[in-house]
């Protein structure tokens, strides 16, 4: 009897731990449940947030109009001044061509001149590089019509006016030494040099129009496949991301742009190292030319900023999603190496009339 009553007791007891277990087990159950929707609340709430970031309030049609307009204003003053402005930096070009050969005479007579003739050179590239010239239509129309990183386009910079100065330093040693040639030859082949130039800038652009027809159509193609909208859900990227654009640009551009621009050698180091020259004082005409890339470099890299930094005020206001973004970046990209195919016919045709020779 007391058997059954001890087994009994311990029946009870096992079911009262049991039910205790389970009742925990559930507790348990909905706690985790609990802090699950809770943690996936809270993950919801900070990845809206998130796309609230990406996605800024859309700005009005009005507002981009306006932006549009100012810099198409702004585009069409400058075509009506460039003609003074020209006028201006050739006149300011011999000017300055004649204070550095009379530097270099003076040094001949006292080397303390040497100190000036550097920072008057120093001072001719930064100057002088802000005149109107064939570099800086390149530099400007290439960075503010395709996707480009800051460092690259420094990088492009400082090495497009380097090499120029180099070209007209090698140019004119190969000539004066080993052929004995004339002022005049020099010249002449200075001049079929910026011919080539020209020619490089051709190819740029037409490098560039052939690569934007190439992303229109692959994005066309992408559309083809996909006609429902950007945020369907079916796993395919529909338009490439302003990074990958980025990256797509290729390095032979980059080498097309220093070499169009280098190419063309300095005619202000030119004459520099041809009156060092006629002086005796050659080495002296070599520092001056690599001062005035020191100089161009500067300036030039300056305005690479200043283009990047307007091209990304402007972008901001003409689109506003990432399909928008997209086609407007192929769309300036293809405007971009129209111009540059047309400054190139151009200057193909007219380069005799005295375009600014540094950047």
């Amino acid at each position: 009897m007391k058997s059954a009553y001890n087994s009994t007791s311990e029946a009870d007891n096992t079911s009262l731990v049991s039910s205790s277990c389970c009742h925990q087990h559930e507790h348990h159950h909905e706690t985790c449940q609990h802090h699950s929707e809770a943690t996936d609340d809270g993950h919801n709430a900070a990845y809206e947030h998130h796309h609230a970031d990406i996605n800024p309030t859309p700005i009005s049609w009005l507002t981009r109009t306006v932006v549009l307009l100012l810099f198409l204003g702004s585009g069409y003053y400058l075509w009506l001044q460039w003609p003074a402005m020209l006028m201006t930096s050739i006149k300011w070009q011999r000017d300055i061509n004649g204070q550095l050969s009379d530097l270099l005479y003076d040094a001949q007579q006292n080397i303390t001149a040497a100190y000036s003739l550097a920072g008057l050179s120093f001072l001719y590239g930064i100057f002088h590089s802000l005149g109107p010239g064939h570099g800086k239509m390149i530099v400007t129309t290439y960075l503010a019509t395709n996707p480009a990183k800051i460092k690259a386009s420094l990088i492009m910079t400082v090495v497009s006016a380097f090499v120029q100065a180099v070209v007209a330093i090698t140019l004119v040693s190969i000539l004066l030494v080993f052929f004995k040639s004339s002022m005049r030859q020099v010249n002449d082949a200075a001049d079929q040099f910026i011919s080539y130039s020209f020619m490089a800038m051709l190819l740029l652009g037409v490098i560039v129009i052939y690569r934007s027809l190439k992303q229109a159509w692959q994005l066309r193609s992408a559309q083809r496949h996909h006609d429902h909208g950007d945020d369907c859900g079916c796993g395919h990227k529909h338009f490439a991301n302003a990074d990958e654009i980025n990256n797509a640009t290729s390095l032979r551009e980059y080498i097309v742009i220093v070499f169009s621009i280098g190419i063309r050698p300095c005619t202000g180091a030119i004459l520099v190292l041809l009156f060092a020259n006629m002086v005796g004082l050659y080495w002296l005409g070599v520092i001056s030319a690599i001062l005035m890339a020191v100089g161009t470099a500067l300036t030039t890299s300056g305005i690479a900023l200043l283009t990047l930094s307007g091209k990304k005020i402007v972008s901001r206001y003409l689109a506003t999603n990432q399909r928008q973004r997209t086609m407007t970046s192929i769309i300036v990209k293809l405007i971009g190496g129209i111009l540059l195919v047309l400054l190139g016919l151009l200057l193909l045709n007219g380069h005799s009339y005295g375009m600014s020779p540094v950047l």
